[in-house]
């Protein structure tokens, strides 16, 4: 091959996502008014060129940096959560689950979108979209799971269920340092374990 030959162009859809993996990095490191758009381009190996050609703003990179965070959570807990899994192993399930994924850069993430969007009125709807949208996948694992074991009850409506483990983990990763050596994911496993009741 000639020294000349052109340098093949990276995929468009690579170099998103490499966008993304440094921009979650850069906000849950700096926050969002700390962070540069031209540390996540540098961070992500490319000019920040490559940031405005795939994102329309800083506000557009953050929102689908948490788009994807919610996306590989939710795809985390589908992936592992059926059906067909024994009421006994729930709690290792969920164990499993929670294990795929740094607690810490995510909780990071999410503190400063939401303390931003607190700030940007105009930008809470997008907050509260992809929150619902947390809730809304949550619930419906929970009511599929229930559903296919009419055998057990969890002693509270399946909304209330899904409502109550998100709000107990969001806690436990916010209380982090006041709680060392907490697993958030062994405490919501045992939740799980506590709720899921012969009926």
């Amino acid at each position: 091959m000639s020294d000349d030959a052109p340098t093949p162009r990276t995929p468009r859809a690579e170099v998103r996502e490499r966008l993304l993996v440094a921009g979650a990095a850069v906000f849950a490191e700096q926050g969002v008014y700390g962070a540069r758009l031209d540390d996540v381009a540098a961070r992500a190996g490319f000019s920040k060129g490559a940031v405005y050609s795939n994102f329309s703003s800083k506000e557009d990179l953050l929102a689908q940096v948490m788009q994807r965070s919610t996306n590989v959570v939710l795809a985390s807990l589908q992936e592992l959560v059926h059906a067909d899994v024994a009421a006994a192993d729930l709690g290792d399930v969920v164990r499993a689950a929670f294990g795929r994924h740094d607690q810490g850069e995510q909780f990071a993430l999410l503190s400063a979108f939401r303390g931003y969007a607190v700030r940007h009125p105009e930008f809470l709807p997008e907050f509260v979209r992809q929150r619902r949208a947390l809730q809304d996948g949550v619930l419906g694992l929970v009511r599929m799971w229930f559903d296919a074991h009419p055998e057990v009850d969890a002693g509270l409506s399946p909304e209330m269920l899904a409502s109550a483990l998100i709000a107990v983990n969001v806690g436990l990763v916010f209380d982090t340092p006041a709680f060392p050596g907490v697993d958030p994911g062994e405490v919501v496993a045992a939740l799980v374990e506590a709720v899921v009741r012969p009926r």
